[in-house]
């Protein structure tokens, strides 16, 4: 099921909360691994998603990594949240939604890198002082929490 599509249905584009993750998918070199977005917002990101009707924010975070990245992740770590004022967005087709999300540090994982050429146009691991400046904020919030343990 398609959660966003099925409440969407209900409400039109009246302002909702949505729940999801992202994915702090870091490998040896403590490098993250980010997505270039090839759907609104079109920018580099964090691995993740909304959550589906029913689904543990856990298996939400394995599922999006799988679909955005090709990789398999485990040992997944609660790194924080975010959600209020800052966490608001407007898609370009009238949609409004206030996102609470739950980030996860992960750096156990297996498979090869794979894009899709739709939702992910481009993967790449970046160094903290690497990192593309058209990162969303709430993305922004996520890393430096990381960084700053």
């Amino acid at each position: 099921m398609d959660y966003v599509k099925y409440i969407r249905k209900k409400v039109g584009h009246d302002l909702i909360n949505l729940t999801g993750v992202n994915v702090l998918i870091i490998n040896e070199n403590n490098q993250i691994l980010l997505q270039k977005r090839g759907t609104f917002p079109y920018k580099w990101g964090l691995i993740g998603g909304i959550t589906e009707l029913g689904e543990s924010l856990e298996a939400t975070a394995i599922r999006e990594a799988k679909e955005e990245t090709g990789l398999d992740i485990n040992e997944l770590r609660l790194l924080g949240t975010t959600s209020g004022k800052n966490c608001f967005i407007e898609f370009p087709h009238g949609d409004k939604a206030f996102f609470i999300t739950i980030g996860y540090v992960c750096k156990s994982y297996s498979g090869k890198l794979s894009i899709d050429d739709f939702e992910t146009k481009d993967l790449r691991f970046f160094g903290y002082n690497e990192l593309p400046e058209n990162i969303p904020r709430s993305h922004k919030v996520f890393i430096e929490q990381y960084y700053n343990l």
